[in-house]
């Protein structure tokens, strides 16, 4: 049995009824379905009117707005000390009905409909590092549900570099599933994500470097040798 989390943000309210719909209809069918929002966002002042909710969808208050990561730790915090699985996902992609069938695993290990090697920031890890959390990431509720989970600012914007982190320090396996990332299509399309108001290869850089001072993961690569040294 499983469980889906997402987050989302008032100027997406109304275009949430056709993803909510896609990840109820999911088969096998998920156990609960979460969305998970602030008690007040820190980019939309004022307080915060949920949109209505299909039966089946659960609202999950977080206290904090932790930004896009959201969508993973307050349900993995719920759920802690449960046998469900729990993916989350984003908030403007339709998932087909087998989506979620595709990352489920019973294995000690994450799976995500797509990942990629943390060289791209120049640093060394397993060469599937960062799971995207649009194409689904399915885990233990346990392994993200410790208080320190909280990112800091520099990892808001950047939160799959933050929550794969996480899993990396406690020597998670990630295993991508690429029949899942097939099995999905875009919602909609607006100027509304995080990402677009980010400098996002700084911000992914910033966040793994904080990673690697806070637990060791994914030092930099030793510096080549040089011919002289070789010699020496």
């Amino acid at each position: 049995m499983y469980a889906i989390s997402l987050t989302s943000i008032p100027p997406r309210f109304s275009r949430l009824g056709p993803v909510l719909a896609a990840l109820l209809a999911q088969r096998p069918a998920p156990a609960r379905v979460f969305l998970a929002l602030p008690a007040q966002y820190s980019r939309y002042p004022g307080p915060v009117a949920p949109p209505p909710l299909p039966d089946g969808v659960t609202l999950l208050h977080s206290n904090t707005d932790l930004g896009p990561a959201t969508k993973a730790l307050p349900a993995a915090g719920a759920l802690a000390g449960t046998d469900l699985r729990l993916i989350y996902c984003d908030d403007d992609w339709l998932y087909a009905p087998g989506w979620a069938a595709q990352l489920l695993t019973r294995g000690e290990e994450a799976t995500t409909g797509q990942a990629w090697d943390i060289a791209r920031l120049g640093r060394t890890g397993t060469g599937t590092d960062i799971a995207q959390g649009f194409a689904g990431v399915c885990i233990r509720p346990a392994w993200l549900a410790a208080p320190d989970m909280t990112p800091p600012p520099e990892a808001r914007p950047v939160d799959d570099i933050w929550l794969s982190g996480q899993l990396a320090r406690h020597g998670i396996p990630l295993r991508a599933r690429p029949s899942a990332r097939q099995q999905m299509r875009p919602a909609y399309d607006d100027a509304h994500a995080l990402q677009h108001t980010t400098a996002r290869d700084t911000a992914n850089r910033a966040c793994a470097a904080r990673l690697h001072a806070l637990y060791g993961i994914w030092p930099e690569p030793p510096a080549p040798r040089t011919a002289r040294a070789a010699r020496s």
